[in-house]
């Protein structure tokens, strides 16, 4: 059976990378089309354009994680595979809404189809996935999902035919090494990878208002992109609070910054 692990440009999950080999690592990109929010440095634009294969506009991840996935690339000395689908953009312009804790779409089209697109293409049998979840947040590996519903072809009138396969059984090789988060950190320090502070979608609403808000302090571009989809009056990101409202709140300096997103898809990890 093949292995594919999931990558997010996180210490946790690069931490894996280096550690447990797979025959495949994966890295999908979420993209946004707002040249706002365009990295300043146009070599980083050609080479992420040249490994989606798609020109590169922006994303709403940190531009660090970009850097970080290049960088991991050649210390692990195998390749990683990048992957993207529909922009944020165009996904919230078809659903109409914005994702929020009880219509999340985003992991699952922005995350999750892009990686299966690319299994069914490329492999289209069962593998085993590895996974960075850590030993002190176990409780994220109970409720992983190993199916998922994808284009498998078109059907005689020429629309796509879907199928729900089982195609993955996650494997969590930092849970069952008993890797918490102390290690993780002394490996990154001890690299010189420059991981963001937070990883993933800077504005995901999974993070909390204080996460959010020193989000808005280190990329306030993309922070303002989240705001303006929630101008469009296609809803909130989270529910009781506007973006635009936690752009205005103070730091909460005794936080602890980095905790992440909360989505148990095994695709949004540190």
């Amino acid at each position: 059976m093949k292995t594919i692990n999931s990558l997010s440009g996180g210490k946790t999950s690069s931490y894996m990378a280096y550690h447990y080999p797979a025959d495949y690592n994966i890295f999908s990109l979420v993209t946004i089309e707002d040249v706002r929010c365009s990295p300043k440095d146009k070599a980083l634009i050609k080479k992420i354009s040249d490994k989606i294969n798609k020109e590169f506009i922006a994303t709403a991840e940190d531009d660090k994680t970009l850097v970080v996935i290049l960088e991991l690339e050649q210390l692990i000395g195998n390749e990683i595979i990048w992957v993207t689908g529909n922009s944020f953009d165009s996904l919230i312009n078809k659903n109409g809404l914005l994702p929020n804790s009880l219509r999340r779409y985003c992991t699952s089209e922005m995350k999750m189809r892009p990686i299966w697109d690319w299994w069914y293409k490329n492999i289209n049998d069962k593998i085993r996935m590895g996974i960075g979840y850590r030993w002190d947040e176990m409780e994220r590996a109970e409720r992983l999902t190993n199916t998922f519903k994808g284009i498998v072809g078109k059907s005689s009138n020429g629309r796509n035919k879907w199928k729900e396969i089982e195609w993955r059984e996650g494997y969590f090789p930092l849970i069952e090494n008993k890797i918490t988060h102390l290690p993780v950190k002394k490996w990154a320090n001890s690299t010189n990878l420059k991981f963001p502070i937070d990883s993933n979608c800077i504005g995901c609403f999974h993070k909390s208002k204080e996460q959010l808000r020193k989000n808005y302090e280190d990329n306030p571009n993309k922070m303002n992109w989240f705001i303006k989809k929630e101008l469009l009056g296609k809803g909130t990101w989270k529910n009781g609070m506007t973006y635009q409202n936690i752009s205005k709140l103070g730091i909460q300096l005794d936080f602890n910054y980095g905790g992440g997103a909360g989505c148990q898809g095994g695709f949004c990890t540190d």
